[in-house]
């Protein structure tokens, strides 16, 4: 591995910066605004995909896969067996392959320069603001391709162009029993497993087989353009499928709500199973994205102050203060708001549980208020007489 680096000085007096917190509080107002659509959004995704395979589990049919019954044509239904294929699949480039592969995967990295950088900032009394910025160039294996011309200082950190590109070929037909899979499905098959890279095929010039890659160059000590390309592959096995029946084939059921069902699993799985784990899936990506949509909310909160952090700043403990203080603020307010809007969201689907989340939403709002200490007035005592 080679490595070198050089570090970059700037200034800002404050008065500079002003424009910096202005654009600052814009995004706020933009991540604040935007905040509110994801989590909405999400809501009305999960109860829609929520309902839809409730719906799903309670029509589907299990059919044999061994032959196509035309009377359940547009129908959902559940088939599991064995995929096969007709033909070896092959990369066409290096000639890696074999029989009964479902998937294969070349991937192809590249020794390359990489640039890292690392920022420091120093606010100074008077608000001028010292940034340190330094750039670190080292040597790696890379899959995807590094410009070079983008670099702080490209001179001698140069990469070439990657002469191939990491591919996924899938078989073409993919049989599962009687029945033909659709290209979607074959593509949630994702079992990889690792290819050796022998054979006796030609190679393209330059090239050798290294173990279980493909390599140009000397992996031993690499150069940057060198080259290594690994194989993986899905092999032929059962396969469980809920989908819709069409003229022998299967593709993607749309429920009356618009939600999509397409679900594949690797192995023999019951219908009730899978549908059991496509909704723990969602549940999942539904956290996923209120996680998300909580956290654009309490960055926008906390930018919206961008400007006030800026005015501090010529102080710069005082600007410190201000900080924590606006993402306090930010966090007692985002908790409530994040949870009201749910509440909202699924008041016209989930009254009962819509209902939960916003007594929640006010019990917080309240603790958070019993927290933050309020100012008495002390009343004058009388006077005695």
């Amino acid at each position: 591995m080679r490595e070198d680096s050089f570090t970059e000085v700037s200034e800002k007096s404050w008065a500079s910066r002003l424009g910096g917190s202005l654009a600052g509080a814009l995004v706020g107002v933009l991540l604040f605004a935007g905040s509110f659509f994801v989590l909405v959004w999400n809501e009305g995704r999960a109860v829609d995909a929520i309902v839809a395979l409730d719906a799903g589990a309670g029509m589907v049919v299990v059919v044999p896969a061994d032959r196509v019954d035309p009377a359940n044509d547009g129908r959902l239904i559940h088939v599991s067996g064995p995929a096969t294929v007709t033909a070896p699949l092959v990369d066409p480039v290096f000639k890696v392959g074999g029989d009964r592969l479902l998937r294969l995967e070349r991937r192809v990295e590249m020794y390359q320069w990489r640039e890292d950088k690392e920022t420091s900032t120093e606010t100074s009394v008077g608000g001028k603001e010292t940034t340190r910025t330094t750039y670190s160039y080292v040597t790696g294996w890379s899959e995807a391709e590094i410009d070079s011309s983008t670099f702080r200082r490209p001179e001698g950190h140069g990469n070439p162009r990657l002469p191939y590109r990491s591919q996924t070929l899938d078989a073409r037909p993919v049989r599962l029993g009687a029945y033909t899979l659709g290209e979607s499905q074959i593509r949630q098959i994702d079992d990889f497993e690792p290819l050796p890279a022998d054979g006796d095929a030609a190679l393209p010039a330059g090239f050798r087989r290294d173990g279980e890659a493909i390599v140009r160059g000397t992996p031993e000590s690499p150069q940057v353009g060198d080259l290594r390309i690994l194989f993986q592959a899905v092999p032929a096995q059962t396969v469980s499928v809920v989908a819709r029946q069409a003229a022998g084939g299967l593709t993607a059921y749309r429920a009356a709500n618009g939600h999509v069902i397409e679900l594949v699993r690797t192995g023999a799985h019951d219908a009730e199973s899978m549908f059991r784990e496509a909704k723990a899936e969602e549940a999942l990506f539904t956290w996923i994205l209120r996680a998300a949509g909580f956290l654009m909310m309490l960055v926008g909160i906390a930018l919206l102050a961008s400007p006030l952090t800026w005015l501090a700043s010529v102080l710069p403990f005082l600007a410190s203060i201000v900080g924590f203080a606006a993402f306090g603020i930010a966090l007692i307010a985002a908790v409530p708001l994040t949870l009201l809007t749910i509440a909202l969201s699924w008041l016209a689907f989930r009254p009962l549980i819509a209902g939960g989340l916003i007594v929640a939403a006010v019990v917080l709002t309240l603790a958070i208020r019993r927290l933050v200490p309020r100012r008495r007035s002390a009343a004058p005592a009388p006077a005695e007489t």
